[in-house]
């Protein structure tokens, strides 16, 4: 029944107003379970050893987090990239490790301060010093690897794979500044008998000539 000015009843849109928000709230519940339901899944495929099902899988889920959303959910969103980075380092593809950090961090810019960041992002700067051969881009990743795991251990400081990657950084900085002291001191040395032999010496005087 219509009030005196023709409007319908404020009580009458209370009912259909709940019923579509107790919907949307259930179509929300279900999508979410679904998301949960496949990182499950991408973890039993890892587990198997299928590395390249699971990283598909976590990647699926990482796509049902909208990009406009992903710095809202930094925890969900996390959850979806960090396995990734993990897949991607144990096969040694660590380009497209380092790749998918960098499209975290740009989609969700908190996640830089996430221990798992630095935990990552340290292991791939330590891989390319392990395989680098060029002893200044060595010296390098192993710095930059330590920054990373010094940020991480601030922010996890019970964590002890990030204690011992960083000691083991620390070591390995340490060991590579020794040889580069003892390759430094045999290049001095070399140098210095090289200019023992170049340089001329004192000229002996001649014999006295034998009289006749």
């Amino acid at each position: 029944m219509r009030n005196i000015s023709g409007s319908v009843p404020a009580h009458r849109w209370v009912r259909p107003a709940i019923l579509i928000v107790v919907l949307l709230l259930s179509l929300a519940l279900l999508a979410y379970g679904a998301w949960l339901l496949r990182l499950e899944r991408g973890a039993r495929a890892a587990e198997r050893g299928e590395l390249d099902a699971a990283t598909n899988i976590y990647a699926s889920a990482e796509r049902w987090i909208a990009p406009a959303f992903a710095s809202l959910f930094p925890d969900h969103y996390s959850r979806s990239v960090f396995p990734q980075v993990a897949l991607l380092y144990s096969q040694r593809k660590v380009d497209e490790a380092l790749g998918k950090l960098e499209q975290a961090a740009t989609a969700a810019p908190s996640i830089i301060d996430r221990p798992e960041y630095g935990f990552w992002n340290g292991n791939i700067l330590l891989r390319r010093a392990m395989d680098g051969e060029d002893p200044e881009v060595i010296m390098k990743n192993l710095f930059a690897a330590g920054e990373q795991y010094r940020k991480a251990l601030a922010a996890a400081p019970d964590d002890w794979d990030l204690k011992y990657n960083y000691e083991l950084v620390q070591y390995l900085i340490a060991q590579q500044e020794l040889e580069n002291k003892k390759e430094e001191s045999r290049i001095k040395s070399i140098l210095e008998r090289m200019r023992t032999v170049t340089e001329p010496g004192e000229k002996e005087p001649p014999p006295p000539e034998k009289r006749g």
